[in-house]
Order: C-alpha cells, then sequence, then structure tokens
C-alpha cells in the first residue's frame, strides 16, 4: 500500500482547461491531508492559480518539447521522494512518465479524451496514442473520466483491470450571481433583451467553433437579438476572430479571452454551447449545469453519455451547421422548454456524483498499489 506517500501531479498545459480544473481541484483537496505538489509549465494560466491559491507547484522552466523537462521532472521526484506522480496530458504523460520511471515512482496516467478523435486521426493524435501504449508497456494505471474514454483506452489494447472510471465533477450549488447586470455585460453594451450563447473552451479546431460561426452567420439577419461570448484562448484564436470579421459578425460575437470569473458569465447567458467533435466529459458544461442553463451540444462522447436530447440537452450532429442553427432557433423560441432542459440537466448530473466522491476514488487509485 501506498498510504501517505508524496503524490506530485504532472499538468504541461499551456492553456487553462478542463485538465487543469480537475488538478486544481485534487491539489485542493490534498493541501494540508498529505505532502504533493503539481508540476506545470512556468508562468502558464495553471501555474499562476496555482500560485495565487497558495497550492504546492513547481513551475517547470522549459516548453514541452525540451529534453531538459526529463532531468528536471526526474530530479523533483527524486529530490522530494515522490512515490505517486500522476499525468495528465500527452506531454505530462511522456516527460513525465518516463521520468517517473527512470525514478521508480508508480506512476498513473489521467486520461481526459480519446486522442485519435480529438486530433482527427493526424500525425500528432497518432504520437499522443503511441504515449498511451507506452505507458501501458511502462506498466502505467490509468484513470477515464468518462465512459467514452474508457473504452476509447480499452480499443488501444488497454486491459480494463488496468483502468478505473472516475468522473470529472464539480460541487453543485444555489447559485446566485449579478447574472446579465454583472460588469462584464455592461462593458460589452448587450441590453438585457439580447439573447446570449456562451462557449467555454479552448480555441482549437477539436472545439468547434468555426461550425457555431457559421451557424451565427446564417441567423444574423434574421435574429438580431442574438449575441456569442466566446470564453477561452488557444492558438487558433487570430484565426477565429477574422473569421468572424469577414462574417461581419463582430457585433455580434465577442472573444472574453482566458476569464477568472467564468461563473459570472454563465450567470448572464441564456444558453451553453459546445459544439465540439470530440469530447470526454469536460468541465466547462458541468459548470454550465450548476447554472441550469439550457445546453446546445454536440452528441459525442461524454455528452452522449451523460445528456438525452430533448430531456436534458438539445444534442446535434458534430459539424452540422444546420443542426446548430436549428438548435439556436428553438432554444430562443420555447424559453419555458428550454429552462426545463436546463433545470432537468442539473439534477442529472447532480446525482452522478461531487469532488468529493472523485477524490475519494483517486485517492484510492493513489494508495492501492495495484499491479504495474
Amino acid at each position: 500500500m501506498l498510504r501517505n506517500a508524496p503524490i506530485l501531479i504532472v499538468d504541461l498545459a499551456k492553456y487553462y482547461g478542463g485538465v487543469d480544473v480537475r488538478v486544481t481541484a485534487l491539489a485542493r483537496m490534498l493541501h494540508g491531508e498529505r505532502p504533493y505538489a503539481v508540476a506545470t509549465l512556468k508562468g502558464s494560466a495553471l501555474h499562476q492559480r496555482l500560485e495565487a491559491a497558495d497550492l504546492v507547484s513547481f513551475p517547470v522552466p522549459f516548453s514541452r518539447g525540451d529534453p531538459r523537462i526529463l532531468l528536471y521532472l526526474y530530479r523533483l521526484i527524486r529530490k522530494g521522494g515522490y512515490k505517486v506522480v500522476d499525468t495528465h496530458n500527452p506531454q505530462s504523460q511522456f516527460w513525465g512518465g518516463l521520468a517517473a520511471t527512470w525514478a521508480g515512482a508508480r506512476s498513473i496516467c489521467t486520461v481526459h479524451s480519446a486522442y485519435g478523435l480529438e486530433y482527427a486521426n493526424t500525425l500528432k493524435g497518432r504520437l499522443y496514442e503511441l504515449v498511451l501504449q507506452l505507458s501501458y508497456r511502462l506498466g502505467f494505471h490509468f484513470i477515464a473520466v468518462s465512459e467514452s474514454v474508457h473504452q476509447y483506452l480499452a480499443e488501444l489494447g488497454i486491459p480494463s483491470t488496468r483502468i478505473s472510471l472516475i468522473h470529472n465533477a464539480i460541487e453543485y450549488t444555489e447559485e446566485t450571481s449579478a447574472g446579465r447586470a454583472a460588469p462584464f455585460f455592461k462593458e460589452l453594451g448587450w441590453s438585457s433583451d439580447v439573447f446570449v450563447v456562451t462557449v467555454v473552451g479552448r480555441l482549437e479546431s477539436v472545439k468547434g467553433h468555426r461550425f457555431l460561426f457559421e451557424a451565427l452567420a446564417r441567423l444574423a439577419k434574421s435574429r438580431p437579438r442574438l449575441r456569442c461570448l466566446v470564453v477561452g484562448d488557444g492558438y487558433l484564436r487570430s484565426e477565429y476572430e477574422e473569421l468572424v470579421r469577414k462574417a461581419d459578425l463582430e457585433q455580434i460575437v465577442h472573444f472574453a479571452g482566458f476569464r477568472n470569473d467564468v461563473s459570472v458569465l454563465l450567470s448572464g447567458s441564456d444558453v451553453f454551447c459546445l459544439p465540439s467533435l470530440s469530447e470526454g466529459l469536460p468541465y466547462a458544461v458541468l459548470e454550465a449545469c450548476n447554472h441550469r442553463l439550457p445546453l446546445l451540444l454536440s452528441g459525442v462522447g461524454g455528452l452522449a453519455e451523460l445528456f438525452d436530447h430533448g430531456k436534458t440537452a438539445f444534442l446535434v450532429p458534430p459539424a452540422d451547421v444546420d443542426a446548430l442553427a436549428r438548435g439556436i432557433c428553438w432554444l430562443m423560441d420555447y424559453p419555458v422548454e428550454a429552462n426545463g432542459l436546463g433545470e432537468a440537466a442539473f439534477h442529472a448530473v447532480k446525482q452522478k456524483s461531487g469532488t468529493r466522491q472523485m477524490y475519494g476514488k483517486t485517492l484510492e487509485i493513489y494508495q492501492s498499489g495495484l499491479p504495474l
């Protein structure tokens, strides 16, 4: 058993997203209970959040492609006496996994999405899958955040005995907030009668933003009340901003960038949209459920598992612009029914689990000493 063994979580994310929400939640729960630390990229949004919350972090001073990361993490593991290393995202799983193996620590590989699908079976996606297969051969145990990710790992040849299913989770509360009266919405100059569709996620192709923008372009003239708030950052931001400019959507679509007040922005929204091409179980949709927002989602991965079309969400096929446009129109035209979807989604996800349950199950894996 590995009870009270020091734990190192490795998350080398450049942009803050759902992976980092889970890592931050785990760090908060470990804090004061047992020795831990989070290794993250120096200056990243996650690094800044951990420091602001006085959580233990080690900023890695190299880019994710720099092989010096391996020696840095090895020395960190040895010096800190970390017996368990939990790696998140492909770069973390490669460098962190190799360093843990070299240092003789037990390795956990937490997988948040189906890499092959997320990267459309490109060379990058294939390389990331090779990282997972290397992790398997090195004896790692896997944590899947949704049933679809569990199935994906099984399809890669990883036996079920080496995979634990532990859903993403948040603490569900009775939210009270400023809503549309929040200062941010006043700064935008959006009146109380506009209809705000908010999308939260990294600005990367897998998140499907361009299909939402195309749907908005089709509706812009017939639906003058329509507005879209894009929360998040990523390498495609400048390309998406240019796309919006060319489609003459600049008065409709606003890029908010990375924000620390996502809850406030959700409270002032009318609909939450996630037009992804592939998903595990994203935290953004759980946070939207906490606000009882009507959901317009692609029926993929963990989203298709957790939500039912017409009962807890309006589900559409991925990359289907016509379906997205129909979904927006229906949610605008039938507000009572739309609000009913949001209420039903809140109760459905609340029954699944909370952060304490997620933490407890994860801690069991950390401590179990499952066979390598």
